[in-house]
């Protein structure tokens, strides 16, 4: 049997050679679409196989690690974290592989007032600050820098929301391809969940970390306040 020490330097090496392409999806889609590179959508692409398979062999090393060693504290809480951020991380991937199917298949047009309009180099710049917060945190062993993930999720969100409404007086205005505003809305929405999956991340950083969970708490409050709940726990 190999030494608990290298079986958990292995889980975090594997997990952050998957981060690092995963971040270079990210940069290479936001390269695909603001410039129409069917050739660097490609390559988003490709990388999608080798993202599926650190997935799975994150998932094979945790299902050992987990019944050789039985892990406990917070040895047991990395394993699960890293096992539930592989699974985000591979959704963030998935997300970054639909909209460079749009550039490659050359089914989006996008113009520059668009881009523009949509702030799209921005929510790509805040996904990859949050992804980049993520790892920051993880690696350094501080939950205080995962936190500073959800103000910047909840500024994605708030984009998100305005989309419909920019894009329908878009186009009034300019009587632009509807098809491909309706893409556009994909897109924007793609981007946004990706955020929701990082924020995610973000969480187990700090369940692993800290050992507190926060997971729906937040929306847990606003459900038992709006219907006049006593709690959600089983009864």
């Amino acid at each position: 049997m190999k030494p608990l020490e290298y079986e958990i330097d292995r889980l975090k090496e594997i997990f952050l050679e998957m981060a690092e392409m995963v971040r270079d999806q990210i940069a290479l889609t936001k390269e695909a679409l603001l410039t129409g590179d069917a050739e660097v959508a490609g390559e988003v692409m490709r990388k999608e196989g080798r993202v599926n398979a650190y997935e799975l062999t994150i998932d094979r090393e945790c299902e050992d690690f987990l019944a050789l060693q039985s892990p406990v504290a917070v040895d047991l809480r990395l394993a699960i974290a890293i096992l539930k951020m592989s699974g985000s991380l591979e959704r963030v991937g998935d997300h970054a592989f639909r909209i460079s199917s749009f550039i490659y298949d050359d089914e989006l047009k996008l113009k520059k007032d668009l881009i523009t309009l949509l702030q799209l180099p921005l929510l790509f710049d805040e996904i990859d600050e949050m992804l980049g917060l993520v790892l920051e945190a993880f690696e350094k062993g501080d939950a205080q820098i995962a936190k500073a993930v959800f103000k910047k999720d909840k500024h994605l969100d708030k984009i998100n929301k305005k989309v419909p409404k920019l894009l329908e007086e878009y186009f009034e205005n300019t009587k632009a391809s509807f098809s491909n505003l309706i893409l556009l809305t994909r897109v924007v929405g793609k981007i946004e969940r990706a955020g929701d999956q990082i924020k995610n991340m973000a969480e187990e950083t700090i369940f692993y970390l800290d050992s507190k969970v926060i997971k729906h708490k937040k929306k847990n409050k606003r459900i038992v306040k709006r219907f006049s709940l006593k709690n959600l726990g089983p009864e």
